[in-house]
């Protein structure tokens, strides 16, 4: 254990240095942050100029909730925005064995080997939007401490859908943009979970819940009397990280040094 935190360690200072060594992919990321915050506010400022609740969601509390997918997806974006991609590749071309033969734990060296510090400042921008969509909300400290577990449990669940997505590459070693489809599909978290019904209710909300990632930090804050959603999320992301331990461990069994 002791090693591990002494490995982790110069992981972040070697991904520290890399950061600082190229400032001007900086400006760029404070540019970038303030385009990926922007579009769907402004998105969602557009919708509501002709209708006054979405899902029942008002405009403010979107806001709000687009505040907190925002500071979420930041901070995983920070880590898992290059090791994810890599993780991938190494499994598909068969590099996965230089990795495991590492003395650290596999999923702790990608989650730290390569970490984008530039992505945090999208999680810097999301909690000022959070702040500002939170004036004149009294918020408890019962309700900040559970916005908070749930905030956690919502990373977990983050980490745990692009795991999967990735390590599905044991079995489908093929190269189609794999993490650019879940990007694309993990901005479903910014949106309110009540929008979807039906079929797409499960799909979006159980079998991938992208609706429990931010909804459920923003609705504690908004409506407390609904905290019963925190133990739907913690149900869920439990569930996950057991799937998590048991598709790795099957796909380390399939694995064998050519990503098939």
């Amino acid at each position: 254990m002791k090693n591990n935190f002494k490995l982790i360690g110069s992981l972040i200072k070697i991904a520290f240095l890399e950061t600082i060594s190229f400032r001007l992919d900086t400006v760029f990321g404070i540019i970038s942050s303030v385009l990926w915050l922007g579009i769907p506010i402004a998105f969602f400022k557009v919708i509501y100029l002709n209708v006054d609740t979405v899902g029942g969601w008002s405009f403010k509390e979107c806001l709000l909730l687009v505040g907190v997918y925002t500071m979420l997806d930041g901070f995983l974006m920070a880590f898992l925005v290059k090791s994810m991609p890599k993780m991938e590749a190494d499994i598909r071309e068969g590099t996965l064995d230089s990795v495991l033969l590492k003395p650290i734990n596999t999923k702790l060296f990608y989650f730290f080997s390569s970490i984008e510090f530039t992505q945090l400042i999208n999680s810097v921008l999301g909690l000022v939007v959070i702040i500002y969509a939170c004036q004149g909300i009294k918020i408890s400290l019962i309700q900040l401490v559970c916005f908070l577990f749930s905030c956690v449990l919502g990373c977990i669940l983050y980490y745990s859908l692009w795991y999967l997505w990735t390590i599905s590459a044991f079995w489908f070693p093929t190269n189609f943009g794999r993490n650019d489809l879940f990007l694309s599909m993990i901005q479903m978290s910014r949106y309110p979970a009540s929008i979807y019904r039906g079929l797409g209710n499960i799909i979006f909300n159980f079998i991938l819940p992208f609706g429990l990632v931010a909804c459920p930090a923003t609705i504690i804050l908004l409506r407390p009397e609904e905290w019963h959603i925190l133990l739907l999320q913690l149900l869920v992301a439990l569930i996950f990280v057991v799937l998590d331990h048991v598709i790795w461990n099957l796909g380390l069994k399939k694995y064998d040094g050519a990503g098939r």
